[in-house]
């Protein structure tokens, strides 16, 4: 299994694992290493740039922890959200441009 196999498997687990994900709201840190840092606990060889690797953006582990909190809460599940990540960066991979100037219009 590769290494971004192991990722999309550990994030498929998250998905299906309430206590998992309640390991990776706050206080887990938001970032590379509190998410490399529940990832290795639950027996996965992953490290922070593993994940960078395959989320290609840091504000990925804070929007992940708020829709693990809308999962929880019923108004969203994590698949969807992950789906939706995921359609994201293929469209920052096909039109960087295109999708910077749409995160600039969503923040102005």
């Amino acid at each position: 299994m590769s290494q971004r196999e192991r990722v999309i498997d550990f994030f498929q687990k998250v998905c299906d694992d309430p206590s998992i994900q309640n390991k990776l709201k706050a206080p887990c840190p938001a970032n590379r290493q509190g998410f490399a840092n529940v990832a290795q606990e639950c027996g996965y060889d992953l490290s922070g740039a593993d994940l960078d690797d395959y989320v290609r953006f840091y504000q990925f582990y804070t929007e992940f922890q708020r829709a693990i909190e809308r999962h929880q809460a019923g108004k969203q599940t994590l698949p969807d959200w992950l789906n939706k990540w995921e359609k994201h960066l293929k469209k920052f991979s096909d039109d960087p441009l295109d999708d910077r100037y749409d995160t600039i219009k969503r923040f102005i």
